[in-house]
């Protein structure tokens, strides 16, 4: 039976820190279990639940056996370096330094290499291939030490586990001054990051005083994600877009917010047309929160709706990957369609029209019917794809075929809208609008859509439901300001800003 290489993670946990918790967690699962997992190890990680500096008999043991240990150096954290030093007496190599590219190497292993990673979606695959070449290099040179312990000891046996009882006694001897010099080491270390950090865990000896603990009860209160947006909102109502620009970069330093929360805050950047903005909170909120599809889709539209042509490209990239999309010369492919992932298809669908590669929508759409995905998204986009080659036959009855499949869909009712007013059929144009609002009545969109109808073609609906037109600017004027009243009921801020921004001209 062949020997189950192991790799044994020891890194920081976030202590009482939430945010801090599921960071760590997101950097394991989504770089160092992959990176072990590809250089042909089994993974393993000593139990969450454990209490800061409780090194168990069980961690010693895998710290004493195991093939290759990663250590995650990033904050410096104490027990990490506990650990990382009884590691270092036992084994002379097979030990993987790694350390957020955003943290500095600590003095105490300076000179010995160790890997950046970044958590940035489009660097984590990197970091992978990085950490994975660097096992593989330690399994090349076992002779050849990779940590001060050895360095310093020239006489260590390679892997004290195979020392023979004398020699064993002997390194125990050394070994116990080591570990008894790291300890001495750890208290300082865990006394000190409390300073900086108190979501450590490190416990605090001294008695502090009642005003200093609800200081800090107050600190926490006023970073939470509800009092920051609250913080926010009352900026952007009291000193416009600029104050809510300069209490943005503050809020969103806070330790305590969570997805949602970094997504209202988003949202509220694009509604007020913060485009950047919205963009460098959701970058911040992929760091937080790496493995929630919710933010990397937010972060992707935000990327969409970027003039930065690199932003553009990396959107692109990433939604691909997202969706399983590869390339080949004829273009993109899409072999396994995943299912539930509409969101996602709607993201690549409007990176392809704005490079103008409408015959890539049509391949990735047909692909996912061929597939079974007959979603009213797929649908209606393929029906856009082709009106947008010319293709207006097909176009026509690819709408058709949706609205007879999803006759709730409000969207395909209004691109269905669109398509016939490019084609001139204004009467079908307003009818097939009008039909978007009674399927969604609270889409603030869809008024807008047919106030536009109105204004550019000038039919409306009359008391006795009959369709005229072309009617004069007076008339078209008098049936589009109940539609556009509703629409700032519905969107408010955003429905506001469309409207004034120039998307009704004729107003």
């Amino acid at each position: 039976m062949s020997h189950e290489k192991i790799c044994f993670v020891i890194m920081p946990y976030g202590g009482n820190d939430e945010v801090a918790r599921k960071r760590y967690t997101g950097v394991y699962k989504s770089i160092i279990a992959p990176a072990a997992i590809e250089a042909g190890y089994k993974p393993k990680r000593s139990d969450i639940e454990k209490s800061p500096g409780n090194i168990t008999h069980d961690i010693i043991n895998d710290l004493a056996s195991a093939d290759i240990v990663i250590a995650d150096l990033t904050s410096a954290n104490p027990n990490v370096f506990f650990e990382l030093g009884i590691r270092h007496a036992f084994r002379k190599s097979g030990t993987v330094h790694i350390i957020d590219i955003n943290h500095e190497i600590p003095f105490d292993v300076k000179n010995y290499r160790a890997i950046e990673y970044s958590t940035e979606l489009a660097d984590i695959s990197c970091a992978i291939e990085l950490i994975s070449e660097a096992i593989k290099k330690r399994e090349d040179s076992p002779e050849k030490s990779d940590n001060p312990v050895h360095d310093a000891i020239s006489d260590l046996p390679m892997n004290i586990l195979s020392a023979g009882d004398v020699a064993l006694k002997d390194q125990i001897e050394k070994l116990q001054d080591r570990t008894d010099s790291l300890e001495e080491r750890n208290k300082g270390l865990q006394a000190r990051i409390y300073e900086l950090d108190p979501s450590e865990g490190y416990q605090r000896e001294e008695i502090v005083s009642i005003d200093k603990l609800f200081d800090e009860a107050d600190e926490v209160r006023l970073s939470t994600g509800e009092n920051a947006l609250l913080r926010l909102n009352t900026a952007l109502e009291e000193g416009g877009e600029n104050a809510f620009v300069d209490k943005l970069r503050d809020v969103i330093k806070s330790p305590y917010l969570s997805a949602n929360d970094f997504m209202s805050i988003a949202n509220t950047c694009r509604d007020h047309q913060l485009l950047d903005y919205r963009r460098a909170v959701l970058e911040v909120a992929s760091r937080n929160y790496p493995n929630t599809d919710q933010i990397h889709l937010a972060l992707i539209d935000a990327y969409d709706d970027s003039p930065n042509k690199v932003y553009q490209t990396r959107g692109r990239i990433l939604i691909e990957k997202y969706l399983g999309v590869t390339h080949s010369e004829q273009g993109p492919e899409l072999k396994h369609a995943k299912r539930g992932k509409d969101a996602g298809f709607g993201l690549l669908f409007n990176f392809y029209f704005r490079m103008g590669k409408p015959q890539w929508t049509e391949t990735i759409a047909m692909a996912a019917k061929s597939q079974g995905i007959e979603t009213a998204l797929i649908l209606r986009n393929l029906a856009r794809a082709y009106a947008e080659q010319g293709n207006n036959a097909d176009a026509e009855k690819m709408f058709e075929y949706a609205i007879d499949k999803y006759p709730d869909d409000d969207l395909t009712y209004a691109l269905y809208g669109d398509f016939l007013d490019d084609l001139g059929r204004y009467e079908s144009a307003y009818d097939n609008t009008e039909k978007g609002i009674i399927a969604d009545p609270q889409d603030g969109n869809r008024y807008i859509s047919l106030a536009i109808q109105i204004l550019n073609r000038g039919y409306v609906r009359t008391e006795s439901s009959k369709l005229v037109g072309p009617v004069d600017r007076a008339m078209r004027l008098k049936h589009v300001i109940p539609y556009l009243s509703k629409a700032i009921e519905l969107g408010g801020t955003r429905h506001f800003n469309q409207i004034t921004s120039g998307h009704l001209e004729n107003c």
